[in-house]
């Protein structure tokens, strides 16, 4: 019942949509960076330290099965539906993952592979891959349930200097990289049709294009078309620069940049414009550390001690406030819904506290 209601939390979340844009470029040194916008009404939202040895299980409902794993790789993600329930984030492998909007998105149907939910499928991938190709790969092991309501697409970097774009159209994964993918953004349209809206070379379109279309693949040309004016100023800045180009009036919420070659993070808010910096290095990310791991996003997020311990009220909290912030979801969020979310965190970490060994079928 109370996984019924947890899905309940994303349809309704995910009927209030608003746009988002991200980018990646690469330095003549080949350094990789990449550019994410969150566009949405509420800006609330915790900043999360997952550690690496933690043992968790898949968040679904039958007649799903259950995957069970022991976490290999550290990671930063940033979450507004609660902990182990991610937008994005890196980890320490140099893996980044970040999710969009697409209205056109089919999960596949359910087979023999293990489902996770959409959320979830990017916390597994930050917790178990190092490489855009691995999370390729998984494709032959597990898929995103279509216990999912969340309509979402992908992009994916590494510290390689890959990017990925991955769609789920028609109940299949697709992918796009290397030869066919020949610009590294994406918003809110298939990516397919941004690229043809991009070859136009307009960022407003044509008439045989939709509203949404202008305005999600025109933030798309638009990133693609600033980014080839990077020569060598500082990559980090010339990142915020493109933000601010397809940065939507009132509706920009969390502006990040990574740097992935030095597994560092720069994060700005629309409730504090300080560009701070959040150095993987700098964090303790093995199970002695569990009691520093979760901070406000708005907070200033530099070193371990900036984090405090996991709290069940505050994950139950963040959810709140995200109704209050999202006026359709007011007054339709069930509070058991929400309980479910936040006991989903509260049980993982009651697990890995008593057992931090218990055993697993990992990847």
């Amino acid at each position: 019942m109370k996984r019924a209601l947890f899905l309940t939390v994303f349809l309704l979340a995910g009927l209030v949509v608003k746009p988002c844009t991200t980018f990646t470029f690469q330095t003549p040194e080949g350094n990789m960076f990449f550019g994410r916008n969150f566009d949405f009404p509420a800006g609330v939202g915790m900043v999360n330290k997952n550690q690496r040895g933690i043992v968790k299980e898949s968040f679904v409902q039958p007649p799903e099965k259950k995957l069970q794993w022991r976490v290999q790789y550290g990671s930063i993600s940033f979450n507004q539906i609660g902990r182990e329930f991610p937008y994005g984030g890196m980890n320490e492998a140099g893996l980044v993952i970040e999710q969009m909007w697409l209205q056109e998105a089919e999960y596949p149907a359910m087979d023999h592979r293990y489902g996770l939910m959409e959320l979830q499928w990017i916390q597994y991938h930050l917790d178990m891959s190092a490489s855009v190709q691995e999370v390729i790969d998984s494709d032959t092991l597990l898929r995103i349930s279509p216990q999912s309501v969340a309509t979402l697409h992908f992009l994916v970097a590494d510290a390689a200097g890959n990017t990925a774009v991955i769609e789920f159209l028609e109940g299949k994964m697709e992918v796009y990289h290397s030869q066919n993918m020949p610009y590294t953004a994406l918003a809110n349209c298939p990516y397919q049709r941004s690229v043809e809206f991009t070859k136009l070379n307009s960022t407003t379109g044509s008439d045989s294009f939709s509203d949404w279309t202008k305005n999600s693949s025109g933030r798309f040309a638009k990133a693609v078309n600033r980014m080839e004016y990077y020569k060598n100023q500082n990559p980090v800045d010339f990142a915020f620069t493109v933000l601010d180009s397809v940065a939507q009036p009132y509706g920009t919420q969390w502006s990040i940049v990574y740097d992935i070659h030095s597994r560092d993070i720069f994060l700005r808010t629309g409730s504090n414009a300080e560009i701070r910096e959040i150095s993987l290095s700098s964090f303790c990310f093995d199970l002695t550390c569990l009691e520093k791991i979760q901070a406000d996003i708005h907070s200033k997020l530099t070193i371990d001690n900036d984090f405090g311990p996991y709290n069940y009220q505050d994950n139950l909290n963040l959810l709140n406030q995200v109704c209050e912030k999202v006026d359709f979801l007011g007054g339709n969020m069930p509070h058991q819904a929400r309980i479910a979310t936040a006991e989903y965190a509260k049980t993982v970490m009651k697990t890995n506290l008593s057992s931090p060994q218990s055993p697993c079928n990992d990847k």
